[in-house]
């Protein structure tokens, strides 16, 4: 790579109420630069509304130059949650888990990105064939799994597999996970909701991302997948290419 290959990202988003679920309490945003997916949880349509309001808000921020910029971010959308929750007794003790991925440079050819998540939404990337978690997952499956005290299959199948110990809009503060790294071209990312990998295992959801060209097609297989196996939760997915700046146009699905 040199300068004289610059680097862009393209990508593709779709999103589903699932098979059992009456209301689709997921939100994302997808806009080149800013990569957002939430999982609302709350009763009264409380989900709905706090992860509409962290995937809003960095909708209107439209990009970030910094970790510590998006991780910013993530606190202020936690503090407009819990503003709207102070004065809608409705949305009392709504929450959204959130993660996010941020391109906040482009200097000389080469791209910096940034991440940042809460909760047990999740990132992966997919380079040379192989499907790593880049997250961590904030939740009671994730820390027995980290403990040595289940298996991720045992923790896909666990009754409490959707107690999270960490989101958006239940405290007046919030811990961010944040990170900066290069990205490489060819590198492949995913951002999801817990409703595609508690449906897909790991080794199918790289089959998919490695043999479907376009992030838009990869988006709907996933979340067609998900469906299949049984949809028991609404299911988003967000898959951002690394590629040369010649090959980055938009590739979105609304959701």
């Amino acid at each position: 790579m040199t300068a004289s290959t610059p680097l862009s990202l393209r990508w593709g988003l779709s999103s589903d109420v699932g098979q059992v679920r009456q209301v689709n309490q997921d939100s994302a945003m997808a806009n080149g630069r800013l990569f957002v997916v939430a999982d609302g949880m709350g009763g009264h349509q409380g989900g709905e509304v706090a992860s509409d309001i962290a995937a809003g808000h960095f909708r209107l921020m439209e990009s970030v130059v910094s970790v510590e910029e998006l991780a910013t971010g993530v606190v202020v959308a936690n503090e407009m949650i819990r503003a709207r929750a102070s004065v809608d007794p409705n949305l009392t003790g709504m929450g959204t888990t959130l993660v996010a991925l941020a391109l906040t440079a482009d200097v000389d050819g080469a791209v910096q990105l940034a991440a940042a998540n809460v909760g047990d939404s999740r990132m992966y990337r997919l380079t040379n064939g192989s499907l790593d978690q880049v997250t961590e997952d904030h939740s009671l499956v994730g820390e027995l799994v980290r403990a040595g005290q289940l298996t991720p299959d045992e923790a896909r199948e666990h009754p409490q597999r959707n107690v999270v110990t960490r989101a958006l809009g239940v405290d007046d503060s919030v811990n961010v996970d944040s990170w900066e790294f290069p990205g490489h071209l060819g590198e492949r990312y995913l951002l999801c909701s817990d409703g595609l990998i508690d449906e897909v295992v790991d080794a199918d959801i790289a089959a998919a991302m490695q043999s479907i060209d376009q992030p838009a097609d990869v988006a709907r297989a996933l979340v067609d997948m998900a469906n299949r196996a049984g949809g028991r939760d609404n299911v988003t997915v967000l898959i951002v290419d690394v590629v040369e700046a010649a090959e980055c146009a938009p590739d979105e699905t609304p959701s």
